[in-house]
């Protein structure tokens, strides 16, 4: 699978890209926002001859524009919307800036540097990337399988046996109540 890289630091995106080809993905690697970008104007007028990610890594703060704008590009071309979005960053944010990312930019994740250890940077991306997958799966019917009728709602009233004497019906409403006799 492909996968699009977008670092500014050339030490980061190599080992990263390298790291990507060991583990079986091909990097689509750029080197600032501002390229990317210019990519993702030929993916959305569908003049990208190429295989289109089905992950994006990218730094934050870089030349151009910075990852959470191109976040939110993505989520906006149809052919990239669903894809998982981890972003990158050697600053400090706190989880309300965070989330207002995730709300804005539609990232999945982010990742602090320097990046964690290599095993541990792998599977937090398969992970994150298992995760939108999961999201993505629409909740259709079963191919093959008999889908349940959908059956009208019926209101039951119970009465527990306990509260109810023998051999003595309790009324249903009030307009059930027996008439008075005459004395």
């Amino acid at each position: 699978m492909t996968w699009l890289l977008v670092e500014d630091d050339g030490d980061i995106r190599n080992v990263v890209a390298i790291m990507m080809t060991v583990w079986g993905e091909k990097p689509l690697a750029f080197p600032d926002g501002t390229s990317a970008w210019a990519w993702l104007d030929s993916v959305a007028s569908g003049s990208y001859p190429g295989e289109l990610p089905s992950l994006a890594l990218m730094d934050i703060r870089m030349p151009g524009y910075t990852g959470d704008k191109l976040a939110a590009r993505i989520r906006q071309t149809d052919s990239l919307k669903n894809i998982p979005i981890i972003l990158m960053t050697a600053f400090s944010l706190t989880e309300a800036e965070i989330n207002a990312m995730r709300e804005q930019s539609g990232i999945d994740h982010l990742i602090n540097k320097p990046l964690p250890d290599m095993d541990v940077f792998k599977s937090t991306i398969y992970r994150i990337r298992d995760e939108r997958k999961l999201k993505n799966v629409p909740l259709s019917p079963v191919p093959g399988v008999a889908q349940p009728a959908t059956l009208p709602v019926v209101a039951v009233a119970l009465v527990a046996p306990s509260l109810v004497a023998p051999n003595v019906v309790a009324p249903i409403s009030s307009s059930a109540v027996p008439p008075k006799k005459d004395s």
